[in-house]
């Protein structure tokens, strides 16, 4: 059975038991696609009646360790590896894939700002509303894959969103546990509008997204990290066999730091046009007052260097990748660790 949402199309299934591989396509009358459909791959691995997992990358166009891995997914596994389903898209947002972009060259749009669609809208819109309403429903469990981008890097994170419902809480912060990354960021209550992640919970979808690297390349490191933890979670959700996963290299679930990415995150930021000089790496441990980045006045050869400093210790999670900036520009953020009563506090204060 075919599915539909304003212009877009797949005739796709994904109902019958086997390994298949279509597109999704959509219709845009400009003067470079108004004779073509602009196609995204999507692909469907049934090996029995167990859950669902929708595993997406591409969401952002220069984000690329998760475009690999759900290409290798539909690489590697066959039909007897999955004992439910595995739904896979790996460039959701192919016109911002091919412009190697974060955003549409179509329409300027932020697939992942877009959500929950409209139907014979803008492009994004039209993305956003065929994975809303015929993709999401269907899963289990949703997997949004992210990195940095062009324009920062991040130290290899799984997401944590906090809610106001103990259950989604409960479920979120076991696969985060599972998943396995060396980090995971603790985001406040409050589903950024339009995110994949607010559609997916209407959906009623258990929901993980990542960050893996960035700065518009691929990071081995990062790039494996993730592999990995989508395998432990496949597995973890019944969704691909335990032989499968042994097969495949799965190392035991390491433990996971927590790291505060709301209220008490130290964001350092610029107030002058300058270059930038980091002191310190992704991923590095400062100390409250430690020097972080250097600014040198981009016009006045005399003025003189200025050191930014952290408000608090913690770890650098997020560092930018340019080093021209201008006011208001981010160049990275601190986030505490958290210990597991911060953490209990966090999620009892969400659910208050």
């Amino acid at each position: 059975m075919s599915m539909n949402f304003g212009t877009v199309h797949s005739a796709l299934n994904l109902t019958a038991q086997g390994k298949r591989a279509d597109v999704f396509g959509l219709t845009h009358s400009d003067n470079r696609y108004g004779f073509s459909s602009i196609q995204s791959p999507l692909c469907v691995i049934r090996g029995g009646d167990g859950p669902t997992a929708l595993i997406c990358a591409g969401n952002h166009g220069d984000e690329y360790e998760g475009q690999i891995i759900v290409r290798r997914l539909f690489d590697v596994l066959t039909q007897s590896d999955v004992a439910g389903r595995l739904i896979l898209a790996p460039a959701l947002n192919m016109p911002a894939v091919q412009s190697c972009s974060r955003i549409s060259p179509l329409d300027g749009g932020n697939l992942n700002r877009s959500f929950p669609g409209a139907a014979y809208a803008s492009p994004t819109q039209e993305i956003a509303g065929f994975v809303a309403t015929q993709l999401l429903p269907k899963a289990d469990l949703a997997i949004d894959l992210h990195s940095g981008g062009s324009g920062s890097n991040y130290v290899n994170a799984a997401y944590f969103c906090l809610s106001p419902d103990p259950a989604r809480n409960k479920k979120t912060y076991e696969l985060a546990q599972v998943m396995g990354l060396a980090n995971t960021m603790v985001v406040p209550v409050s589903d950024t509008p339009g995110d994949f992640d607010s559609a997916a919970h209407n959906a009623g979808c258990a929901m993980i997204s990542c960050e893996l690297s960035g700065e518009g390349k691929v990071t081995l490191d990062a790039l494996e990290a993730g592999w990995i933890g989508i395998l432990r979670l496949l597995v973890h959700q019944g969704i691909i066999h335990a032989a499968t996963a042994e097969r495949l290299g799965v190392l035991p679930q390491p433990e996971t730091t927590f790291l505060d990415l709301g209220e008490n995150a130290d964001y350092i930021t610029a107030q002058s046009h300058s270059l930038v000089e980091p002191l310190v790496s992704i991923g590095n441990h400062v100390a409250k007052g430690e020097p972080v980045m250097r600014l040198r006045d981009l016009y006045s050869m005399d003025e003189v260097p200025k050191d930014l400093c952290s408000k608090r210790e913690g770890k650098v999670a997020i560092l930018r990748a340019g080093a021209i900036v201008a006011p208001g520009d981010h160049l990275c953020v601190i986030c505490p660790e958290l210990s597991k009563a911060d953490l209990d506090t966090l999620i009892s204060d969400a659910e208050a």
